[in-house]
């Protein structure tokens, strides 16, 4: 062994070793305010609190004993969306006399930490935090026989079901905020995860049939010819995004054979040997790196079926991405898809996100789950 070397590990052992699960708390708790979490506050674009990042944080938060950070968010989540009751109804009549619908009709992804829409310009018309937030609303609700949370919650949980019953079949924006005009299996998965679980808690609250048609839809037309689920109806690649659709959502089973054959193409075309997930193959969004709560996500599949060695390899990955303070970013850009594209993101926006609460929350996830 060379001296430098020997240096290097002998600083290494001295140096006390950084708690990253308590760091990841730390970091999720002082970006949380009145309940609502902020996506990455020293990120130009991310002063927000979306739902659909914001229930997985809370579900890291929840698995890492944090309940009342969790139960917070589902507050704050429920508050907010019944300030908007009205925006819906006059979206439902819109669409009741036959009128095109505008932009601005349709509820936000994210919201101002104090529950006020936005006026930025943004990708605004995305489902998949919607149905999200439902599956995750009732998971901490059964998790702790909370049904004072869930009688508050109701009326926000009616005016999402209703919202997502009228327009769940639109071309929206996918999880990514990107491709408007397509319909998306990841979108649809979050939906019909959020819409089963409300029905197993209050099928009165869910249209009779819905939750099956929204499968049905997926297994008829989002199948690539190759056996797989596709990126979007009429893209047979794959995205990240589509591990969602068993895990959680359990619109399929793990085992069933058109998931496995996703997860082995997404694993085939989208990550980086020896490092972590893509979002998809085109991805340019910062250059396209890998995403450190997709490789995650991989890592929590690995661990549902069994293979707690790989699981363990990836979660191990995303911890050496953390910074020397324990912040983990939203990306890395070690092998970029498209490297000429990550400084004019960077002139653009500043440095990519970090750290992203979506990250640490994904990792206490992982976390509770590899107990050592």
């Amino acid at each position: 062994m060379r001296r430098s070397e020997l240096l290097l590990l002998i600083n290494t052992l001295e140096t006390p070793m950084l708690d990253l699960q308590q760091r990841s708390i730390e970091i999720i708790r002082a970006g949380q305010f009145d309940g609502a979490y902020a996506a990455c506050l020293s990120f130009s674009q991310y002063g927000y609190c979306w739902l659909r990042d914001g229930t997985w944080i809370a579900y890291g938060m929840d698995a890492a004993g944090q309940i009342e950070s969790a139960r917070a968010f589902h507050q704050w989540a429920a508050h907010t969306l019944s300030r908007y009751g009205d925006k819906v109804d006059h979206l439902l009549e819109k669409m009741r006399r036959g009128e095109a619908l505008d932009e601005r009709d349709y509820l936000p992804t994210r919201f101002e930490l104090d529950g006020r829409i936005g006026e930025a310009d943004w990708p605004e018309f995305q489902l998949d935090g919607y149905g999200t937030w439902l599956w995750g609303l009732v998971q901490f609700v059964r998790a702790h026989d909370d049904f004072a949370l869930w009688q508050a919650a109701r009326p926000a949980v009616a005016l999402t079901t209703r919202y997502l019953a009228a327009l769940w079949q639109f071309p929206s924006y996918d999880c990514w905020e990107e491709f408007r005009h397509q319909i998306h299996p990841a979108t649809l998965s979050a939906i019909y995860g959020g819409l089963r679980t409300v029905e197993s808690i209050a099928p009165e609250m869910i249209p009779s049939g819905l939750p099956d048609a929204i499968q049905h839809f997926v297994m008829e037309k989002a199948i690539a010819p190759e056996g797989h689920f596709m990126k979007f109806l009429g893209n047979p690649a794959v995205d990240s995004s589509l591990l969602w659709i068993a895990l959680p959502y359990q619109l399929v089973p793990l085992n069933d054979p058109r998931y496995q054959a996703t997860v082995a193409k997404i694993e085939q075309d989208i990550h980086c040997p020896s490092g972590g997930l893509y979002r998809y193959r085109d991805d340019t969004y910062y250059g396209g790196g890998e995403w450190l709560l997709l490789t995650l996500w991989l890592a929590w599949i690995h661990y549902e079926m069994g293979r707690i060695n790989p699981a363990r390899e990836l979660v191990a990955w995303v911890e050496a991405q953390a910074s020397p303070s324990g912040e983990m970013p939203e990306q890395v850009a070690g092998h970029l898809l498209a490297p000429e594209y990550h400084d004019p993101w960077v002139k653009r926006w500043g440095t990519s996100a970090s750290p992203l609460l979506w990250s640490h929350g994904m990792y206490l996830v992982l976390k509770s789950l590899l107990k050592d």
